[in-house]
């Protein structure tokens, strides 16, 4: 009779097991399948980066700024300048 009991758990560890490399191997591809989601949202985001970037530096340029304070803020250059020296 002990030969059946050691069989038993035996079949018992070998089912045990192989449900155990089941399970990861399905834990596995979910976060694999997270990783890439995560990635590509990465990947994304530095071209949002590249491109805000590329705006703040255009946006930033000295031709920009004179004609935005010309139009919107009505600025302008003045007649006259006086340059006066402090003691």
């Amino acid at each position: 009779m002990p030969r059946i009991y050691w069989l038993a758990l035996l079949l018992t560890m070998v089912i045990s097991s192989a449900l155990t490399v089941i399970y990861v191997k399905h834990e596995s591809r979910i976060l694999f399948a997270e990783l890439r989601d995560t990635q590509k949202l990465q990947d994304q985001e530095i071209i949002e980066w590249g491109r805000l970037q590329l705006q703040n530096s255009t946006l930033a340029t000295h031709s920009n700024v004179e004609s935005r304070a010309r139009k919107t803020l009505k600025m302008r250059l003045p007649d006259q300048v006086q340059v006066v020296q402090l003691p």
